[in-house]
């Protein structure tokens, strides 16, 4: 294979003018005279925050752009048809897609719901700290701007394993609970499944179902190449292999995918690896810790080192 080289092509504190797609276009020649092969391109859909929140703060995975919600249509980085224009002229320069994707949790529900909540240990959430009690929290998600098109899925507390509640970690008692968090492969504060806003359920059937249709549905509306995967570490690991065994099924074709596992610990890299046989590559956060070391040594940095307990 010939060398590969991804471009980011956005940052957390790009302006919020909406204007990122057009950008993008602009500068399509020149990255493909430089080489590059791939850009990795922003979360798309609309943010808890409007055009406030770079899209890590997913709301509706649907609205690309399109739909009068959190009190704007375009999202922060422009409209559908700019997204879409965009992906079109990346493509007729020879550079392929990546879309970054964010399944971790939802945030800026349309409705309250009256549920039953345990807290636990900030600490080690593999301690319940509370009775059962029962709070209105913002769990309810129908899109009210959107009005069904293209899902009419209503996500609610089955749909969740926890929220934050009083500013402390809860557990929701919904018919997926067990008095435990779901298998994740990070074990930081005893079990690190909750990240935040409300946490998705992948013990629902339903809900992985719903994303796989989205998958399909986002891949064929966009055309994009490949997958940037957020918060691998807070997703049960056998998640996203399913995700992308029924896509490539779909579509009957290989798709880049890439995963954010952020840890600086190389053994533990290898071993989500090898749990998900192989199917998802992953940044190499080690290689990004040495280099920030680098920095912070300067001239005394060993850099034969660099390479050092990383991926590469």
């Amino acid at each position: 294979m010939d060398n590969q080289t991804i471009f980011q092509f956005f940052h957390w504190y790009y302006s919020t003018e909406g204007n990122l797609w057009k950008h993008a276009q602009e500068k399509a020649p020149h990255l493909a005279s430089l080489g590059v092969t791939q850009v990795w391109l922003p979360p798309a859909y609309k943010s808890a925050k409007g055009t406030d929140e770079p899209g890590y703060a997913a709301y509706d995975l649907y609205d690309l752009g399109e739909f009068d919600q959190k009190g704007t249509i375009r999202t922060r980085w422009g409209t559908v048809q700019e997204y879409l224009d965009c992906i079109r002229v990346f493509h007729e320069h020879g550079i392929k897609v990546l879309a970054d994707i964010v399944l971790n949790h939802k945030i800026g529900g349309d409705e309250t719901e009256k549920i039953t909540v345990q807290e636990v240990d900030e600490d080690d959430r593999t301690k319940i700290t509370s009775e059962p009690y029962q709070v209105d929290a913002y769990t309810k998600f129908y899109f009210p701007g959107r009005k069904g098109k293209y899902s009419e899925f209503v996500w609610d507390s089955q749909s969740f394993t926890g929220i934050c509640e009083n500013e402390k970690i809860a557990m929701i008692r919904n018919e997926y609970f067990n008095g435990q968090w779901e298998d994740v492969p990070e074990k930081q504060y005893g079990n690190y499944d909750y990240l935040m806003g409300n946490d998705i359920e992948f013990r629902n059937e339903h809900v992985r179902q719903e994303l796989k249709n989205w998958g399909a549905w986002y891949t064929e509306k966009t055309g994009i190449d490949g997958y940037r995967l957020d918060a691998l570490k807070h997703i049960a690991p056998d998640f996203f292999p399913e995700w992308l065994n029924f896509l490539k099924d779909h579509f009957k074709k290989d798709l880049l995918c890439i995963g954010e596992y952020w840890k600086n610990d190389v053994g533990e890299l290898l071993n989500y690896i090898e749990t998900t046989n192989g199917s998802i590559q992953l940044f190499d956060a080690p290689l990004h810790f040495n280099f920030h070391q680098a920095s912070q040594q300067g001239e005394s940095y060993h850099m034969a080192a660099i390479l050092e307990n990383s991926l590469t």
